[in-house]
């Protein structure tokens, strides 16, 4: 997460902070992105974002998103799910 050039501390996003707003309205855990939530929001199978969690060493994909499992499911925590999906709609741009 960035920093911010005022203070030490680092920046942190919100979903007020993202244009187009994000398609969540209410979620299914406070503080917390099911893996069907994040692929919903930025256009993906839940497969491959299963990949961004756990890797998939045949396709070169590094792990790159945090997630702890609870029986089946598995959830992302409020920063991380915001920081991938603003990584992935600035990739999408460019």
């Amino acid at each position: 997460m960035p920093k911010s050039l005022n203070t030490s501390e680092n920046n942190i996003l919100r979903p007020e902070d993202f244009d187009p707003p994000l398609k969540r309205k209410e979620p299914s855990l406070p503080g917390y992105w099911t893996l069907e939530e994040i692929a919903t929001e930025v256009n993906l199978s839940t497969r491959r974002i299963g990949y961004d969690i756990t890797g998939y060493p045949k396709k070169n994909i590094e792990p790159n998103l945090e997630a702890f499992k609870v029986g089946r499911i598995l959830f992302i925590s409020d920063e991380n799910a915001l920081e991938y999906i603003k990584r992935h709609r600035e990739r999408k741009k460019s």
